[in-house]
């Protein structure tokens, strides 16, 4: 078979064209779905990120740069472009193609949870808190998210996210923990495993007014799985928070056995929870062997090499596993954890564990 192509010699100063590699899931869900939604989005507070979201799923969208430039056609049988070619004869435009634009770069689209910006949103505390720099709504800040919109409510109780007063806020750590003690402390004294938001927001409201069925409705689902609209509490992600919580409040370093002493004392009486630190990776260093500290990921660079540097002036030798949490947010769908991490330091194996150390 033969072509005969032809390049565009000027070009409309009104558009670019962009090439971008479509993942075949999204490509089946523009065939089979052509009335949903897809968008593409960025969040107002970073100027860097893109995605483009379907209405169940986020890509992030990455510019791969390469060696050689590639030259975009327009397939004249097909002509979604609309171009003549004024000088020959378009008697047999399936064997024609016209160059309309050249690209030094494709963009890549993987899979991620999505972004939510909650940094313009007050902290909410109770009763204390004022609320009069809360401008936005649940709504303007979906809107403001690049987020898939059937992602979006899970992904905004995960972070805390609710309403008081028909304004978006974030609940505090310290809240999200005494409406959870809360919700706990009456199940065990009601012997029920799940529950309805609209039952429990009516026995919660008598223990403390201030927790709103919104409240309860955003801590329910921080920690539940739900079915038919009944919640149940997961009981790896409350004992997980719990360890995290002990971590946070406890302003020096202490041994793994203080640490699991202190995590069980917070949990609610009678509340039975595996407790495992293999839960707070990911929240915590060893500044020495015997040592648990507690280690804010947000505290860290967004730099990668300049975060691990951070790391290594805090621990000298990371163990792999209690690493990798603090860097996966920088490795690609595509590639391998190592193939990052390798770049910046080098791993070693002391009998059965495998540590992390600087090159």
């Amino acid at each position: 078979m033969t072509f005969t192509v032809y390049n565009q010699l000027s070009h409309s100063n009104d558009y670019v064209y962009k090439l971008i590699q479509l993942p075949s899931e999204l490509v089946e869900y523009m065939k089979n779905e052509p009335d949903k939604p897809l968008q593409f989005k960025a969040p107002t507070n970073v100027k860097t990120q893109l995605a483009i979201c379907t209405d169940t799923t986020t890509y992030n969208v990455r510019q791969m740069n390469h060696s050689n430039t590639q030259l975009l056609m327009n397939d004249m049988a097909i002509n979604k472009a609309g171009h003549t070619l004024a000088h020959t004869s378009m008697a047999n435009p399936a064997m024609q193609l016209l160059g309309i634009g050249l690209a030094s770069y494709i963009y890549e689209l993987s899979e991620v949870a999505g972004y939510i910006q909650t940094g313009d949103l007050p902290v909410y505390e109770g009763i204390s808190s004022d609320l009069l720099q809360a401008t936005k709504s649940v709504a303007d800040v979906r809107d403001d998210s690049t987020v898939a919109p059937k992602s979006f409510l899970s992904e905004w109780h995960a972070l805390g996210g609710s309403t008081v007063d028909g304004k978006a806020v974030v609940l505090s750590s310290k809240l999200i923990t005494e409406v959870l003690h809360t919700i706990i402390s009456l199940m065990i004294a009601e012997d029920i495993e799940s529950f309805k938001i609209e039952k429990m927001a009516v026995v919660v409201a008598e223990q403390n007014k201030l927790f709103t069925r919104d409240i309860v409705d955003t801590v329910a689902s921080k920690f539940s799985t739900t079915k038919e609209d009944v919640y149940s509490l997961d009981t790896e992600r409350v004992a997980k928070w719990f360890g995290i919580e002990t971590l946070r409040n406890q302003k020096t370093a202490f041994t793994e056995k203080e640490l699991l002493l202190a995590w069980k004392a917070s949990l609610p009486p009678f509340y039975n929870a595996s407790l495992d630190v293999k839960l707070l990776y990911g929240h915590f260093c060893r500044p020495s062997t015997d040592q648990i500290r507690y280690l804010r990921l947000e505290s860290l660079s967004g730099n990668l090499h300049t975060r691990i540097k951070e790391m290594f002036q805090m621990v000298k030798e990371w163990e792999y596993d209690e690493f990798l949490p603090f860097v996966l947010s920088f490795v690609p769908a595509s590639k391998k954890a190592d193939s990052i991490i390798l770049k910046y330091a080098r791993k070693k194996r002391v009998g059965r564990k495998v540590f992390v150390c600087p090159r």
